[in-house]
């Protein structure tokens, strides 16, 4: 059957094919090193777990076992690689693709789905990670998928929509900004009659026992059925990224315009404007799938907005652009359900472009050019490109920055030249002296060198400084990574505290620059 054939004969079949295909180059081609963050921890617990050594304790990452086990398994299977464990993240969003297109209403196109799910920069990028979020992105559509057969198959669809709460919860705790859902979805459907009782009755049973289990595990373990809560409430640390310590203003900031600020500086905004005609459509017609999507959706996005992190004290949630990634595949489907709406309605047409000014007016108040340009371009499209190209244009659109952040990733990084120069230096006969360097290279190195315990012995945090004054050593290296100025730019002060400790006591021997790597050589004068 000839390709084109194919596509309109079978269009979910071959928009499937087609994203998993793009998914896997973006994933071969995409990777740009670790983040040097919790990204470390997940892959170091994966690989204890399957070698018999994790611990289980009060840090709540520990029992994240959804976040590090089936990523260290294929760390485990195929050999300790961060990018070849962040497969886990691929097979997760390809699992949350066919979901999407298999309920996806036969009237809706399935390129118009793939096009907003495939192009979030945000979502692109942790495509590549070992983080929880990635993998959250099936267990969150797992749980309105699974919804959908609840008067088709009701005993299957209530162990479907616990399974993605409950494995969900083991992934990361966001999760639990779905649990509305059966709530609502009760409410919905005793307002239209439907009382569904079979469903709802395994939904309430399956959740007693997989809720009993889980505290039950806890109790027997650790002395208390809630330990795993309590040890998410005492984790709790102040920070910039924290409101319950500001004042009254900050506060009120973070709950009423931070959010837009937020979805406009991460360029989730005109996914929010170009998924209104699907809400609005459901809310003139709901019906299945697109109720449960849209409810899952409001659920999400109203605790982003306000649910606190702490029981104790009210502290809504950072608004990290990472956590919002568990949105991208539901808007994609509301996305595509609303597509033609908007296409024949001048009115919302009107008001869609109304909203992206706005994300535009924002952008250009912050001077961010190149996120206003990127909004505004949406216009030329909706009112310039013919309505059976708006689809194709939509995606060169959308795909031109996913696409030229990796290239951007790559130069900010230069993670392989990283991992070289770290080898190298251990390679040095001459010189054996310990390397300062940056903290978080540091912190990183048992998954930068897994098998290189000589250049990880000689590695030593800068933020260490001060144990070296007492009996500084003859000869020392310096070792600063230049992507400290983006990435943890708080570092600077430690780097200023060395640069005066090296003036004051050591004589520079020898330094090399090359791209983001500055290597010098100090010897006591």
């Amino acid at each position: 059957m000839p390709i084109r054939s194919f596509s309109y004969s079978n269009p979910k079949k071959s928009a499937f094919f087609a994203g998993t295909g793009f998914l896997f180059l973006y994933w071969l081609f995409g990777f740009d090193g670790i983040t040097f963050s919790d990204d470390v921890y997940y892959l170091l617990a994966g690989k204890n777990f399957w070698a018999g050594t994790m611990e289980f304790n009060e840090y709540h990452f520990s029992t994240r076992w959804g976040a590090y086990i089936p990523s260290g398994l294929i760390g485990f299977l195929f050999g300790f690689d961060p990018h070849r464990i962040s497969l886990i993240s691929l097979f997760s969003y390809i699992g949350t693709l066919a979901m999407l297109l298999k309920v996806l209403p036969r009237e809706s196109n399935p390129w118009v789905l793939l096009i907003w799910f495939s192009t979030q920069v945000y979502f692109l990028h942790f495509l590549t990670k070992v983080y929880p979020d990635s993998q959250l992105v099936f267990w969150t559509v797992l749980v309105p998928f699974s919804a959908v057969y609840r008067n088709e198959r009701p005993i299957l669809a209530a162990l479907g929509l616990i399974s993605g709460l409950f494995f969900g919860f083991l992934t990361k705790e966001t999760i639990i900004f779905l649990a509305p859902l059966p709530v609502l979805l009760w409410a919905f459907d005793w307002k239209k009659g439907t009382k569904n009782i079979p469903f709802y009755s395994a939904l309430f049973g399956f959740g007693i026992v997989f809720g009993s289990l889980y505290l039950a595990y806890f109790w027997i373990q650790f002395g208390s059925p809630f330990y795993r809560f309590e040890s998410i409430q005492d984790g709790h640390y102040i920070s910039e990224f924290t409101y319950a310590d500001k004042s009254v203003w900050v506060m009120l900031k973070r709950l009423t315009i931070l959010p837009i600020l937020t979805f406009v500086e991460r360029s989730y905004w005109i996914w929010i404007v170009f998924a209104i005609p699907g809400l609005l459509k459901i809310r003139k017609n709901p019906q299945s799938p697109g109720i449960e999507f849209g409810l899952a959706f409001l659920s999400l996005l109203g605790l982003f907005w306000v649910m606190s992190t702490n029981f104790r004290f009210y502290n809504p949630i950072y608004l990290n652009p990472r956590h919002l990634i568990i949105l991208v595949p539901i808007l994609a489907f509301l996305i595509a359900l609303g597509w033609e709406d908007w296409s024949r309605n001048l009115k919302l047409k009107r008001s869609m472009t109304g909203l992206i000014l706005l994300g535009t007016g924002i952008s250009l108040i912050q001077q961010d050019w190149k996120m206003a340009a990127f909004q505004a371009f949406a216009i030329v499209i909706i009112y310039v490109i013919q309505k059976r190209q708006q689809v194709w244009s939509f995606g060169v659109y959308l795909a031109f920055p996913a696409l030229m952040a990796i290239s951007y990733q790559m130069k900010l990084k230069e993670y392989k030249h990283l991992i070289q120069t770290l080898d190298q230096e251990s390679l040095t006969t001459t010189n054996q002296s310990i390397i300062l360097t940056n903290n978080f290279l540091d912190f990183s190195k048992e998954v930068l060198l897994p098998e290189n315990q000589t250049t990880k012995d000689l590695l030593f945090p800068i933020e260490k400084l001060d144990s070296l004054k007492p009996n500084p050593p003859q000869k020392l290296r310096v070792l600063i990574y230049d992507y400290y100025k983006h990435g943890y730019p708080k570092e600077q002060v430690d780097v200023s505290a060395l640069e005066i400790w090296l003036n004051e006591n050591y004589r520079l021997d020898s330094e090399s620059v090359n791209g983001k790597l500055w290597l010098r050589n100090f010897s006591r004068e």
